[in-house]
């Protein structure tokens, strides 16, 4: 995640200052870059929440995440798209706002 969030700026101003059309390659880095950090930020709150210890500890706190398989994937993805979209749309702004810089 470290090397991804930076990566994601980099490119997408990259996207935004490129004179000629911008091929499929930078946006797949873009995506592969966000669902990374998505990955990584889905796992830590799947892991933590999980854990059987802190769930006994604080159970009103601990245990968004379902007992049963199915729903378990459902809130995992949903975790993992949130946290890469999120991503994106910070990175957009600080690309937007690096654009215009002084002049707002």
């Amino acid at each position: 995640f470290a090397e991804a969030i930076p990566g994601v700026v980099i490119q997408l101003m990259a996207i935004a200052t490129s004179p000629e059309e911008v091929g499929v390659l930078p946006w797949l880095s873009v995506a592969v870059s966000a669902f990374t950090t998505g990955f990584v930020s889905a796992t830590l709150s799947y892991d933590w929440d999980t854990d059987p210890g802190k769930r006994e500890a604080a159970p009103d706190f601990y245990g968004f995440i379902p007992a049963e398989a199915n729903k378990r994937v459902i809130v995992f993805v949903s975790m993992l798209l949130n946290s890469a979209v999120m991503l994106v749309i910070r990175c957009t702004s600080i690309v937007l706002l690096g654009l215009i810089g002084r002049n707002w």
